[in-house]
């Protein structure tokens, strides 16, 4: 009997040699933990909320990806369930207890480049930890996000690596390029799964949603595709107004009181599709900002008092740099031919006495506080902010009888802002580790440059602000500085025009006013990712007559 069951043993032993099992390629997918997360519920399914505010424009694009079928988070709990039960904790633990699995290198790579690069500048000017880890986690974690930040991270990288000067000398093999229908795959992705999603009111859903807006409007500013950008920019504003003015109300409190959780997440996207907005009447006269005149201005500390930090500052003046864009934006389509239009004296005088109200809380409140001075994220900050707020003083007291000559009495004021437009270029520098061609979809010192470029006529600060713009390629929103320093380099031709033959200009006051470049515009010319060509228009100060012109960038 002993040998027997022996044999039998042995014969079940070796039973998977007669029928081996049938063949599959080993697994590569897994989860990856982190330290520090207890108690939390595992991640929401894939179908996630969506209002179709605008993206059904891109249906017919999201149609022809194919049947391609994304990973799946693991989950537990169904979407509604998990909301219900655990409404806080996504707050309050940024941090993914499990990862999406990705499928190919492509994404690998893609995802450690958002981490590593792309997020990294994403709000450089800005910065905010608690802002760069919701990003990461919901990238991790929800796939339209995850696929919206592959997007974005490989159309970055085809960025950089063409406008890189130290490949440009580098022969490159086709393997070493991305395709360019790459990013729009990932892109068209993202769509298809918020055109998917489950209708709810969940405020994550909603906040998930702006997430994928905010990604693409970063994409296609990328991509040059600069008209749909404004579009998803407005379906954004739109989205986060729907979500009531005491959401909206919680983000510019500074208080004591503790915002509620659930609507943390909310609040730190709306901020940023809200800076955008803001921001955008820098580069279109014909913009303006939604809800510009229920103003934070109203709610400034009193004077005696000083910002309790620099985002309260930040957030101040960003209301008040768009007034004052806007009031200029005004003044210059109405000045097309005849007298310029005088600024309404109201309007004018209020606001350059909450810029002086800003700059003396600003102020104050850096002299209470020493550490911003020495901390390496808020000193270039400090720098930018001063930036923003001198440049829009001058802005508003250079209107007079003299139009373009009235520039030349505030060179003091332009030295200045090209010295602390340095000091943000050089924090830039340090905080890339290169020269290397950076984006970020805020603005900072570019549009500024151009502004002392085109209307600080002293020879030495327009080439300092040429040095500026050509030592590192920034491209702000719309906003490149290679671009920027073109029409600048124009503007310089055609004031000083035959002055080399006369020893060059020495003065601000040797180009006349009749010689001045007034209502200058330029439209960009993209082919791929790349500005082509810019159209400019131009008048004569005090003079008829609309010039037009073609640059080669």
């Amino acid at each position: 009997m002993d040998g027997i069951e022996s044999e039998n043993a042995k014969a079940a032993n070796q039973s998977w040699r007669k029928k081996p099992r049938k063949f599959a390629p080993k697994s590569r997918l897994g989860c990856r933990t982190c330290d520090g997360f207890s108690e939390t519920p595992l991640a929401p399914k894939t179908e996630i909320e969506s209002s179709h505010y605008y993206y059904n424009e891109k249906t017919s694009r999201a149609e022809s990806c194919g049947s391609y079928h994304p990973c799946t988070a693991i989950g537990a709990y169904q979407l509604k369930q998990w909301h219900a039960k655990n409404r806080d904790l996504i707050s309050q633990n940024l941090g993914p207890f499990m990862i999406l699995p990705m499928t190919g290198s492509t994404q690998t790579e893609a995802m450690c480049f958002f981490e590593y690069i792309s997020i990294k500048n994403l709000n450089e000017y800005h910065p905010c930890e608690s802002w760069r880890k919701s990003l990461m986690f919901f990238s991790q974690t929800v796939p339209a996000v995850r696929y919206a930040a592959i997007a974005l991270a490989l159309i970055n990288r085809i960025h950089l690596d063409r406008h890189s000067s130290d490949r440009v000398q580098q022969p490159q093999s086709r393997e070493d390029w991305l395709p360019d229908e790459a990013p729009l795959f990932y892109y068209n992705r993202a769509i298809q799964l918020l055109l998917n999603q489950e209708i709810g009111e969940s405020s994550e859903l909603t906040a998930i949603t702006l997430l994928v807006c905010y990604l693409f409007i970063c994409f296609d500013h990328l991509s040059g595709n600069y008209v749909q950008a404004l579009k998803h920019l407005r379906g954004g504003v739109e989205l986060s107004r729907n979500l009531g003015k005491a959401i909206l109300n919680e983000s510019n409190t500074y208080d004591d009181a503790k915002p509620s959780e659930a609507h943390t997440l909310i609040r730190q996207v709306v901020r940023q599709i809200r800076r955008l907005d803001l921001q955008a009447v820098t580069f279109l006269t014909d913009w303006t900002p939604a809800d510009i005149q229920e103003t934070l201005v109203s709610q400034l500390p009193p004077y005696e008092s000083a910002f309790q930090s620099l985002d309260q500052a930040a957030d101040h003046l960003e209301i008040l740099v768009a007034r004052v864009m806007e009031l200029r934006n005004t003044e210059q389509q109405t000045s097309q031919t005849g007298e310029m239009p005088p600024l309404p004296s109201s309007n004018k005088d209020i606001l350059l006495g909450q810029l002086e109200t800003w700059s003396s809380l600003f102020e104050d409140m850096l002299q209470q506080s020493s550490s911003y001075d020495t901390e390496p994220e808020t000193y270039p900050l400090i720098s930018m902010l001063r930036l923003q707020h001198t440049i829009s003083w001058t802005l508003l007291n250079c209107h007079g009888p003299g139009r373009e000559m009235e520039y030349d009495n505030f060179l003091l004021q332009f030295q200045q802002c090209v010295t602390l437009a340095g000091d943000v270029a050089a924090a830039h520098e340090r905080y890339s580790g290169s020269l290397k061609p950076t984006f970020t979809p805020e603005l900072g010192i570019v549009p500024v440059l151009y502004i002392i470029g085109v209307k600080c006529r002293h020879p030495v600060v327009r080439r300092e602000v040429l040095s500026i713009l050509r030592r590192q390629k920034i491209q702000e929103a719309v906003w490149d500085s290679i671009s920027a320093a073109r029409v600048v380099e124009r503007v310089i031709e055609i004031e000083e025009g035959g002055s080399e033959e006369r020893e060059g200009i020495q003065s601000m006051e040797q180009i006349t006013a009749w010689q001045r470049v007034e209502d200058l515009s330029w439209l960009q010319v993209v082919s791929g990712q790349s500005v082509t060509r810019m159209d400019i228009s131009y008048t004569f100060c005090a003079q008829e007559g609309m010039h037009i012109e073609s640059l080669i960038v």
